[in-house]
């Protein structure tokens, strides 16, 4: 393995880190495209304003938290982050990449770098756009300057990303509320590898396995007690930074699979960590399995409760946070079907610019007929006729609470309510992460008060709706970012791999990729 530079290292005060990021994760089965627009929309900071008040509570929070405790002079690039999405395209790819550059060509020498990636960034042409960006950062800085990129806990580490850097640190909650904690510790990382205090090795295990997302909590099931494990081992010692990578599925790229990473300073312990730790989460495979429920039985379900707690229930197939469009009207249909406008108060939300807009511009109290749903995603479902009232039109902006990055702003862009009965449907012309309340909210819609509210995620919702319920069910839809793994049209992924294959023993042996 490359350690860190030779030589005694640099104080604290004199290093140069230069710091940046690009986020996103990609859907390879989704239609959703993406431009530069959306990252400018979501968060797109260059050169210096990437040092403005900060109120995202994201990896550069805490890059510039861990700078300023240590006095480390911290050289901002790009740090740009857009909603899940399809594959990106090679103009949008090229053009990050090129502000990204030529912030970094305007900086003085440097001791280091610091990067935020997702890890599961895949473009038109290339499975691996985290790579891509890693290994171009690499060729720029030379050999002999560290790196230390995050990533996403759903990353899906490949030996191109591995072998350009000196440590990688992964999320360690799901629903993910550590992403400046996550920065934080990358730099402080960083720091020691550029002032020579540790030389690190990486260890790692990629294992022939993808699991629904649904049930990768990490304060209960399967990864709670991984990361267990994980943490036992740090505090003996078998490794600084462990990260588990249960990578989001719905990839269909060649180099796949879940990941253990271990940085050390003993690669045979790091090793023998990641060996274990691999083994446990093979084990575990089958307990990430999901109950999955119809539209006609949760109808069923609120039936039976008539009325008090509310009822969470998750169109994770069309999660925007995957990568879906966000523009399925599959649930809307099965509810009108069962007549449930009639009888519940009921709160969804559909992706659909042509409409929010029409509905916006006839106005609040106007009486519309609109076709809604899969403008985008036409080759999953067809449009819904509804008619019903305007009660909301305007912009739709919102803060994140723990439904994402806190304190992050949520652009919808033009939207509108339309009540169908008892329901209220929110149209918006951009998707973005619906797990957070606010998303009702900031339209005039309370989610506490429904029988029944809709989110488009698989996990992610849960850090702010299971404070309002214990009620919470994932529903049984089409769409490019299902739980049913095996209905996907899967390609390109080695076999064997579970779920598609069972009657095996992953390989063993950890990877140590050559510097």
């Amino acid at each position: 393995m490359r350690r860190c530079p030779r030589g005694p290292g640099r104080s604290s005060q004199a290093m140069n880190i230069a710091i940046g990021g690009l986020i996103q994760e990609s859907n390879t089965f989704s239609e959703a495209v993406s431009t530069l627009d959306d990252f400018k929309r979501y968060f797109y900071r260059a050169g210096d304003r990437m040092a403005l008040p900060l109120q995202a509570e994201n990896e550069l929070a805490g890059f510039y938290r861990a700078g300023r405790e240590q006095g480390v002079n911290l050289l901002p690039t790009l740090f740009a982050h857009a909603v899940s999405s399809g594959r990106i395209g090679r103009r949008t790819l090229e053009e990050l990449k090129g502000e990204l550059f030529a912030q970094m060509a305007r900086l003085p020498p440097v001791d280091g770098v610091l990067f935020a990636l997702h890890g599961a960034w895949a473009a038109e042409d290339d499975d691996d756009a985290d790579g891509e960006i890693v290994a171009a950062i690499r060729q720029r800085v030379g050999r002999d300057v560290p790196i230390v990129i995050t990533l996403d806990s759903h990353a899906n580490v490949t030996r191109r990303m591995v072998g350009h850097v000196d440590a990688l640190v992964g999320y360690r909650t799901f629903p993910h509320t550590d992403f400046a904690e996550t920065g934080y510790r990358a730099a402080k990382l960083l720091f020691s590898i550029a002032r020579g205090e540790i030389r690190p090795c990486i260890r790692w295990k990629k294992l022939p396995m993808i699991v629904p997302a649904e049930n990768q909590q990490t304060y209960r099931g399967p990864m709670a007690e991984l990361w267990e494990q994980a943490r036992e081992g740090e505090a003996r010692g078998r490794s600084i930074a462990t990260s588990l990578f249960a990578v989001q599925p719905w990839l269909d790229v060649e180099e796949m699979g879940c990941s253990v990473v271990a940085v050390g300073t003993d690669e045979a312990e790091a090793e023998a960590e990641v060996g274990r730790l691999a083994s446990l989460m093979w084990t575990k495979r089958r307990q990430f399995d999901v109950a999955l429920y119809t539209v006609s039985q949760i109808v069923d379900l609120l039936t039976e409760k008539g009325g008090g707690e509310v009822v969470v229930v998750s169109d994770s197939a069309d999660s925007p946070g995957a990568g879906s469009p966000g523009d399925s009207s599959f649930v809307l249909r099965e509810l009108l079907k069962l007549g449930a406008e009639r009888r519940f108060r009921c709160l969804l939300s559909i992706v659909d610019g042509p409409a929010a807009r029409a509905a916006s511009e006839a106005g609040v109290g106007s009486a519309v007929k609109l076709l809604v749903g899969h403008t985008i995603s036409a080759s999953v479902g067809s449009p819904v006729e509804i008619e019903g009232t305007v009660l909301y039109a305007g912009r739709g902006t919102f803060r994140f609470g723990g439904g994402t990055v806190s304190g992050l702003e949520a652009d919808m862009g033009t939207c509108a309510v339309v009540a169908i009965g008892r329901l209220s449907l929110l149209l918006m012309e951009n998707a973005t992460f619906t797990g957070d309340p606010a998303m009702y909210r900031c339209v005039g819609l309370e989610p506490a008060e429904a029988d029944l509210v809709l989110v488009k995620s698989a996990n992610q919702f849960r850090a702010e709706y299971e404070k309002l319920t214990d009620r919470i069910y994932i529903l049984d839809t089409p769409g490019a970012s299902t739980a049913k793994l095996t209905a996907l049209p899967f390609r390109r992924i080695p076999r064997p791999m579970y779920p598609f294959d069972d009657d095996f023993a992953p390989g063993d042996g950890s990877i140590a990729v050559p510097h």
